[in-house]
This record gives structure tokens, C-alpha cells and sequence, in this order.
């Protein structure tokens, strides 16, 4: 089954205003949604929680990373929005993942694969993506969905991300699921791959979610993972890097993802041999 394909069993999850309901028979089902406190219940649904520890994350060079993207150089990959916020609890969808993921190719790889054809018919030649999807998917890191269509503009989802995160590393997995809802799901292999490597985490329950909209701070914290990219504490950081009114609380989650993600740096590796200390910004402040 194609990246997309409709879910498999029945859910419920909420992503910033919006509700989603996946449902053999909806009239099974009796939703309530309060969207004034992001509250939600359902008959065979689950609420959305934070998400669970991540497992150590191995180095880069010995999952394979290194030979895809570019693990040395410590550039801004996350600009803000035309509001000047961040906003880490919005969706991002598949195409700006899709250009995140070109810009940190490393360059011999990039001009390996560069291509402007697309197979997708939904990717336009003129479109600002269509050069970042035509070579991630002649390099085999993205695939369409089930339909045959890219979906540039849809959200893209935790199993959907995952499954491309994985293709970066050269490790396989051989074990048992690592979570309980992702039996019989099509990125199935795929979602226990990156979370043996630490890259992904459940949703707090011992479930994944695979079928629930990635939200813009947990995508950026696994391109981090991927990279090697991990201050420990706000004390790696430094004064005068570009700060953001709504990632402005150093006790959220997604703070240290975020700051990393959005902010050029050197940087010391911590003797730990996995975080790190910046040592200098680089780049626009």
C-alpha cells in the first residue's frame, strides 16, 4: 500500500482546529470536540498526549546518515512564517517536508539525483517544490500515495514521515513492533526502523499514531535526531540567536528542537559523543 492510504482501523485525533474522524460506520461513533481547550473524546477514539522520551540516538555516521545529508554544517533549516511566529503545533504538509529534506542533501548527492521530472501528476513543473519532490523521489525517499498523486499541499503524517526519515539510514530491523497500533499498517517496517534508531517516539500511550497529522515541532525534532543535531539544555545555546514569541518557554518539549532548527551555529560535540555546545551563530540573526 502507498504512502497515504486510508487507515485501517477506526480513529480519532485532532490536529491544531481541525477534528478528523476515520470510521467504518460513523454513526457508531459519538464525537465531541471543544476546540477552545483542544479537549476531545470519542467511542473509539484517542486524544492527542505529548510525546513519549526518545531512545539514545546513535551518531549519524554509524546509521549511514552522513552519506545522504549534510551532518557537519549546523545552517538554519526552519524560517517562521510571514507572522513572524514558528508555530510548532501546525501541521506542515508534504511539500515544505519534501524541501527541507532537498536543502540538507548533501551536494554530491543532491547533483546526483537532481531531476525536474516528476512522477506525480499533481506536481507541477512551475511549482516551488517540484525540483525537491522529482529528486527525492528519483532517489527513492519519497513515494506517492496510494492514488498515484503526491498530495503536495496535504498535511503529512506521522507514518508518512517516519517512512522517509528511515530511507536515510542503512541499518534494518528484525525485531518485534515496537507499538501497538501499527500492525498491518503499510509503514509498518518503516516506523519500527526509525524509532530502533531513536528517531521517533509513541504519543504516550505506547501507540505511534501513525495516521495523525505530524505537527511542525515533533517533524523538526526528528530531522534533528537524524542529523546529530541535540543540545542538551538551554545552556548549549547562546545569546543573541534568533528567538521566536511562541517557542519562548525554555520548559516546552520543543524548545531546544526548535531553536536548533532555526538558528546557524558551530559547535562543540559534548564529551557524551551525542550533544552538542554551539560555540559560535552563523548566518542571518
Amino acid at each position: 500500500i502507498a504512502a497515504g492510504a486510508p487507515p485501517t482501523e477506526d480513529s480519532f485525533y485532532v490536529s491544531g482546529p481541525y477534528a478528523y474522524v476515520f470510521a467504518s460506520k460513523f454513526s457508531t461513533y459519538a464525537l465531541y470536540y471543544d476546540k477552545a481547550s483542544g479537549g476531545s473524546s470519542s467511542s473509539g477514539g484517542t486524544n492527542q498526549k505529548p510525546p513519549e522520551a526518545a531512545k539514545p540516538v546513535p551518531a549519524p555516521d554509524k546509521m549511514g546518515v552522513s552519506e545522504w545529508l549534510n551532518t557537519q554544517d549546523h545552517t538554519a533549516y526552519i524560517i517562521g512564517r510571514s507572522d513572524g511566529l514558528v508555530h510548532p503545533e501546525a501541521d506542515i504538509t508534504r511539500a515544505e517536508v519534501a524541501m527541507i529534506f532537498y536543502r540538507l542533501l548533501r551536494e554530491d548527492v543532491r547533483a546526483r539525483y537532481e531531476t525536474s521530472d516528476s512522477p506525480f501528476p499533481d506536481v507541477e513543473a512551475s511549482a516551488w517544490y517540484s525540483g525537491a519532490v522529482s529528486t527525492l523521489a528519483g532517489a527513492d525517499i519519497i513515494t506517492g500515495r496510494w492514488d498515484g498523486t503526491f498530495g503536495p499541499d496535504l498535511p503529512i503524517t506521522r507514518a508518512e514521515f517516519a517512512a522517509i526519515a528511515s530511507r536515510f539510514a542503512s541499518l534494518p530491523y528484525t525485531g518485534t513492533d515496537l507499538f501497538s497500533d501499527t500492525a498491518g499498517h503499510w509503514a509498518r517496517e518503516e516506523i519500527n526502523r526509525a524509532a530502533s534508531y531513536g528517531w521517533v517516539n509513541g504519543v504516550g500511550d505506547g501507540t505511534f499514531a501513525p495516521d495523525r497529522a505530524i505537527t511542525r515541532a515533533e517533524a523538526i525534532a526528528i530531522i534533528n535526531r537524524v542529523l546529530g543535531r541535540l543540545p542538551e539544555t538551554a545552556e548549549d545555546l547562546l545569546p543573541g540567536m534568533k528567538t521566536w514569541p511562541d517557542n519562548a518557554e525554555a520548559d516546552k518539549w520543543y524548545y531546544l528542537p526548535i531553536q536548533e532548527a532555526t538558528n546557524g551555529h558551530g559547535f562543540d560535540r559534548k564529551k557524551d559523543g551525542i550533544h552538542e555546545t554551539w560555540t559560535e551563530l552563523t548566518g542571518e540573526p
